[in-house]
């Protein structure tokens, strides 16, 4: 329950064989720096985040391109608009909002606006107090959310000590600071009605300690 508070090789041959074949997979491996499919499929429908940089540009036109960090309050300077809030959205979704406020403006009769992701934004969840090890738990862009149990145990699990049915969370929401106390016991002995509360990048999870 959770609520809300606010082998060894014998013959030559076969070793020479190995060798030769191991050198064959390393040409014609992939570098490391390039994206797996789930990556690039990840990436289309990820969401921007406050700190993420986006590159902009318009087609056609022969300025250079724009370099923009997305700010605290998920927004990005765009010439002629000015601050639009982008957060939330994924890049496509963003180019045709800025594309219809360019039309509606009257500043272009048919823009093309081409954005793309240079850096994404640290996206970590803190875990503290009664775990064994407190940790930061770093997301990867092909997941919008992570289980508090993989989390905490991530974090080494509790503490012998740890008040387990009442873990906070706390979570930034519109710039409020909302606490969530969640029931983590009831998820690890199987007795709880709903599903696993989820985790988001930025919440922290704070584990008291038991009151004897």
């Amino acid at each position: 329950m959770h609520c809300i508070i606010s082998s060894t090789t014998r013959t030559p041959r076969f070793l020479l064989c190995a060798i030769i074949a191991a050198c064959f997979s390393l040409t014609i491996a992939p570098t490391a720096s390039a994206q797996t499919p789930a990556v690039q499929a990840a990436a289309s429908d990820y969401r921007i985040v406050p700190r993420d940089q986006i590159k902009f540009q318009i087609s056609g036109e022969n300025d250079e391109p724009l370099h923009q960090r997305v700010s605290s309050g998920g927004e990005v300077s765009v010439p002629l608009l000015g601050a639009v809030k982008v957060v939330g959205l994924t890049l496509r979704e963003t180019e045709g909002l800025i594309e219809k406020r360019y039309r509606d403006g009257g500043f272009y009769l048919n823009p093309q606006v081409i954005l793309s992701f240079e850096s994404y934004a640290p996206r970590l969840i803190s875990v503290l107090g009664q775990v064994n090890n407190p940790v930061q738990v770093e997301f990867s862009i092909e997941r919008e959310q992570m289980g508090i149990v993989g989390a905490i145990t991530r974090a080494g699990g509790f503490t012998r000590v740890a008040q387990t049915d009442a873990v906070k969370v706390m979570r930034t929401i519109d710039g409020k600071e909302t606490v969530f106390k969640i029931n983590v016991a009831s998820y690890l002995n199987e007795t709880a009605k709903e599903q696993e509360f989820k985790l988001l990048p930025d919440d922290v999870v704070f584990v008291p300690e038991r009151v004897f």
